[in-house]
C-alpha cells in the first residue's frame, strides 16, 4: 500500500503530458480564436506601417600626404592624416545636415492614402505647394486635398485642441485651464490660386493627372531638417581604414539616396570653403606684408639712384663688394626671421585668444617649427570635434568639458613650444646683428662717399630679396588655394534599394500568431489551474483510492441516449460483483452538494435495474429537498416522514411508478427533524422490511456535504454511491471523503462520475473483481 501511494505521488509531482493534452483540446477553440485575432491584428499593423527603405555609400575622408609643400605642420593643417573619430562627429552634426538638406527641397511633404496605407511622394507628386508666408503654427499641421474636378479642389484642415487658460480665477486664485480648438479652415480653391489667410500664403499647382481621391501635404519648418538624418548611422569599413561606411533610413527610397549624396557634397564643400577661407587669410597677411616691403624697396631704389646720379659713382671696390654682400645676407636673414616671429607672435596670440583655429593663416605654418605640427594638428582636430559638438549640445556637457580640458592643455603645450622657438630666433637674431657689426666696422675705411653708396646699395639688396622671398610664398599659396580640393574621395555613391528593409511583415505576423497561441495557452492552463473541480476519472484516481463504479455522460439529445443509457447498464453489471449472499441489496445514492444529478441518477439507476426483472424500491430520504417523486410524476402527499412518525404504515406509503417493478416511497410532508427521525428504530425496521419484498433497495440521501443525514444511512448499505459531476465538484471534497472513508473503515463506498461530455468515440468496460468496477471513460472529454 505505501509502495502505491509513493508511485502515486510521484506521478503527481511528474508532468502529466495526457492532462496537458486534454487542457490543449478543452480550451482549443479559445487558443485559435486568440491566435487568430493577434494574427490578423498583426497582419493590419504589418501592413498599414510604413515601409522603411535603406541606402548606404562609402566615402574615404583621408587627404593623400603628397603634395607640392611637404612641410609636416603644413600637412596637418591641410589635412593630412585627418582624425577619422573627428570627421564621423562631423558627418553626425546638426550644422551639415542642415547644410546638406539645404540641396533638397525638403520643406513640403506629400501624402495620400491608398488602401488604407498613408504613403509618402517625393519628386513624383502629383500637385506641388508653394509658400510665401507660413505662420509657426501651420508647420507639421495636415492639409487634406480633395480633388473635385480638373479645375479646382477642397482645402481641409482639421481643428485639433490645445490646453490654455481663460481670464477668471478659481477659489484658488489660480487660472483654470480649458480646451480651447485652434482654428480649422475648410474651402473650395482653383488651381494656381494664391490662399491668403492670416496663418499662410500658399498656391498649389496641378502637375499631373490624380490616381486617389484624398490627398495630403505638411510643412517642415527649417529647424526640423536635421530630423531626416536621425536615422544616420557611420561606421569605419575596418579599424584602422579611413574609409567610412555611411547608412540611412528613410521611409521613401530614393529621398534616402539623396540625403546621404547631399551630405557627402556638404562634406566637400564644406573642407573645400575652410582650405579656401585658410588660403584667403594667408594671402591678405602675405600682401600686407608686400605692401610694406614694396615701399621699403621703392624708396632703398629711389635712394640709391638719387645718390649714384648725384655723386657720378657707378661701381664698387672689390672689398666693399665683398662686404655689402655678406651684410646683405645677414640682413636679409634677419628681416626673414623677423617675419617669422611677427607671425609667430601672431599665432601665439591667436590660439590663446580663440577656442579653434579656423582663422590661422597658411603664412604662418610654413615658417612654424616642425616640432610643433604635431601640437597644431591635435588642437585643429579637437577644435573642430568641439565646434560640431556645441551644435547639438550645451558647454555644460561631460564631452564638451573633457574636451575644453584638453584643448586647454594643448594650448599650455604650444605656447611653451611657441616661447622656445621665439627666444631661439632671439638668438639667432642677435647673433646676426654681431656679425653685421663687424662688417659694417669694416667698411669706416673706406671713403665716405663709397661707404654711403655701399650702405644704400645694400639696403636695396635686402628688400628687394625678402620682396623676392614673400612674392614667392605668395605664388605657393595661390597655387594651394586654386587646387584647393576635399579630403574626401567618394568611393561608392548611394543608390536606390527598392526593397524595404523594415517593418518585417511576415515576422510581424508569424510573432503575432505566437503571441496569440502563447497567450491561448497561458489562458488555458491558468484558467485550469485556478479550476479546482473534478474533470475526469485521472484526477478522482489521483486524489482518491475509492473505487469508480461508473462514468454516466451527458445526455444532450437523441443521438447520445443510448450511450447515456449504456453507462448505466454499465454501473448495473458493476453490481453484480458484490456478494451474492444476500437476498436483497441496499445502495445509498449521495453526492457532496446539490445540483450534481443525484436525483436524475436514482431514478435512471432503478429504471435499469428494473429492467432485468428485480423488484426496486426507491427511498427519498433528502426531505429538505425532495425531488424524486418528480422524475418519477409521483405525488408527495404521503411518505416516509408519516411512516417514520408512526402516522401511517408502510403499505400505506409505498407508491406505484409507471415504470414497471419500480416503486416509491417519496419523503412526505418536511418534519422539523429529519435527522433524528433517521436514527429512529422504525428506519431500521423500514430497512429490513423493505428486504423481504424487494431485491434492490435505492436510497437518495442528501447530500454528504450539507448535513450528516448520509453518512447515518450509509450503516444501512451494502454499497454507497458518491456521486461527482465532471467540472462541478470540487477537488477538497475527493480528499476529505477518501480521508472520511479510511477514518472510519468504510469499504463499501463507490463513486460515479456524472457529466462527462462524450467525445468523439464512446466505450465502456467493466469491472472484473469485486469493490472496483467502473465504465470506461477513455473515450470521454472533460466538460468546459
Amino acid at each position: 500500500m505505501e509502495k502505491q501511494q509513493a508511485f502515486s505521488q510521484n506521478n503527481n509531482d511528474e508532468i502529466d503530458l495526457k492532462q496537458v493534452f486534454k487542457t490543449i483540446t478543452k480550451y482549443k477553440f479559445i487558443i485559435l480564436i486568440l491566435a487568430l485575432i493577434f494574427t490578423i491584428g498583426s497582419a493590419v499593423f504589418a501592413y498599414v506601417k510604413p515601409s522603411v527603405y535603406f541606402s548606404t555609400a562609402t566615402i574615404e575622408v583621408q587627404e593623400e600626404k603628397k603634395g607640392f609643400n611637404s612641410s609636416a605642420l603644413k600637412e596637418a593643417f591641410t589635412g593630412a592624416g585627418v582624425n577619422v573619430e573627428n570627421e564621423m562627429e562631423v558627418f553626425k552634426s546638426r550644422f551639415l545636415a542642415n547644410r546638406a538638406a539645404s540641396y533638397l527641397n525638403l520643406g513640403t511633404r506629400y501624402f495620400t492614402v491608398h488602401n488604407f496605407r498613408k504613403e509618402e511622394f517625393y519628386q513624383n507628386s502629383p500637385f506641388v505647394v508653394s509658400q510665401k508666408f507660413l505662420d509657426n503654427m501651420i508647420y507639421g499641421k495636415t492639409f487634406n486635398l480633395i480633388p473635385i474636378d480638373k479645375n479646382s479642389f477642397r482645402l481641409v484642415i482639421e481643428a485639433r485642441s490645445k490646453w490654455s487658460k481663460d481670464g477668471i480665477l478659481d477659489e484658488l486664485g489660480v487660472k483654470p485651464f480649458k480646451a480651447v480648438d485652434l482654428f480649422s479652415y475648410d474651402k473650395v480653391h482653383k488651381y494656381n490660386e494664391e490662399i491668403s489667410t492670416e496663418w499662410f500664403n500658399i498656391t498649389v499647382q496641378k502637375i499631373s493627372k490624380y490616381e486617389n481621391s484624398e490627398y495630403q501635404f505638411s510643412f517642415v519648418h527649417k529647424s526640423s531638417f536635421p530630423n531626416y538624418f536621425k536615422t544616420l548611422s557611420i561606421s569605419q569599413v575596418s579599424e584602422f581604414a579611413s574609409v567610412l561606411r555611411v547608412n540611412i533610413q528613410d521611409s521613401v527610397s530614393m529621398r534616402a539616396r539623396d540625403l546621404i549624396n547631399a551630405l557627402f557634397t556638404a562634406y566637400k564643400e564644406q573642407e573645400k570653403e575652410r582650405k579656401s577661407e585658410v588660403a584667403n587669410l594667408s594671402l591678405d597677411f602675405i600682401d600686407a606684408q608686400l605692401d610694406e616691403i614694396n615701399k621699403r624697396l621703392k624708396t632703398s631704389e629711389g635712394k640709391l639712384e638719387n645718390y649714384k646720379e648725384v655723386n657720378e659713382v657707378i661701381n664698387l671696390s672689390e672689398k666693399a663688394t665683398n662686404t655689402s654682400k655678406k651684410l646683405t645676407e645677414y640682413e636679409t636673414q634677419i628681416q626673414e626671421l623677423s617675419i617669422e616671429e611677427n607671425i609667430l607672435e601672431n599665432l601665439q596670440q591667436y590660439i590663446l585668444s580663440n577656442h579653434n583655429l579656423s582663422g590661422l593663416t597658411v603664412g604662418s605654418v610654413n615658417f612654424a617649427d616642425p616640432s610643433i605640427a604635431a601640437l597644431v594638428k591635435k588642437l585643429t582636430d579637437l577644435s573642430t570635434q568641439r565646434e560640431s559638438l556645441l551644435i547639438d549640445y550645451t558647454e555644460l556637457h561631460p564631452d564638451i568639458e573633457k574636451m575644453s580640458k584638453t584643448i586647454a592643455s594643448y594650448k599650455r603645450s604650444i605656447k611653451t613650444a611657441l616661447k622656445n622657438n621665439l627666444r631661439q630666433i632671439g638668438q639667432r637674431k642677435a647673433s646676426l646683428k654681431s656679425l653685421i657689426n663687424k662688417y659694417t666696422k669694416s667698411l669706416e675705411t673706406l671713403p665716405k662717399q663709397e661707404k654711403e653708396l655701399t650702405r644704400l646699395t645694400r639696403h636695396f639688396a635686402v628688400n628687394e630679396k625678402v620682396y623676392s622671398f614673400l612674392l614667392e610664398k605668395r605664388a605657393e599659396t595661390a597655387i594651394l588655394k586654386s587646387s584647393t580640393i576635399s579630403n574626401a574621395r567618394i568611393l561608392d555613391s548611394a543608390i536606390i534599394y527598392p526593397i524595404p528593409v523594415k517593418p518585417k511583415r511576415m515576422l510581424i505576423v508569424l510573432v503575432g500568431m505566437i503571441l496569440g497561441i502563447i497567450l491561448g495557452l497561458a489562458y488555458a492552463f491558468i484558467k485550469e489551474f485556478l479550476n479546482d473541480t473534478v474533470k475526469n476519472t485521472d484526477e478522482i484516481e489521483r486524489y482518491s483510492s475509492i473505487p469508480i463504479y461508473g462514468v454516466v455522460p451527458l445526455n444532450k439529445n437523441k443521438k447520445t441516449q443510448n450511450i447515456f443509457l449504456e453507462a448505466f447498464r454499465s454501473i448495473r453489471t458493476n453490481l453484480q460483483f458484490l456478494p451474492q449472499n444476500v437476498s436483497s441489496r441496499v445502495i445509498t445514492i449521495t453526492s457532496s452538494v446539490s445540483g450534481e444529478g443525484k436525483t436524475t441518477i436514482v431514478a435512471k439507476l432503478a429504471e435499469i435495474i428494473a429492467q432485468t426483472e428485480k423488484k426496486v424500491v426507491v427511498l427519498d430520504l433528502d426531505m429538505r429537498k425532495a425531488s424524486v417523486h418528480k422524475e418519477f410524476d409521483v405525488d408527495n402527499i404521503l411518505g416516509l416522514s408519516n411512516y417514520l412518525t408512526g402516522q401511517k404504515t408502510l403499505e400505506e406509503v409505498i407508491a406505484k411508478t409507471e415504470q414497471e417493478n419500480v416503486d416509491l416511497i417519496t419523503t412526505g410532508p418536511l418534519p422539523p427533524n429529519p435527522s433524528e427521525l433517521i436514527l429512529t428504530e422504525n428506519m431500521k425496521t423500514l430497512i429490513e422490511e423493505l428486504k423481504e419484498k424487494y431485491e434492490y433497495i435505492i436510497i437518495d440521501t442528501p447530500p454528504v456535504g450539507l448535513v450528516t443525514d448520509a453518512l447515518i444511512l450509509m450503516n444501512y448499505a451494502d454499497i454507497s454511491f458518491v456521486l461527482v459531476r465532471a467540472n462541478y465538484t470540487r477537488k477538497e471534497f475527493i480528499k476529505n471523503l477518501d480521508r472520511l472513508a479510511k477514518e472510519h473503515s468504510h469499504n463499501h463506498i463507490g463513486m460515479i462520475l456524472n457529466g462527462v461530455e462524450i467525445g468523439e468515440k464512446y466505450g465502456y468496460g467493466y469491472g472484473v473483481s469485486y469493490g472496483y468496477g467502473y465504465g470506461n471513460d477513455k473515450y470521454y472529454k472533460d466538460r468546459p
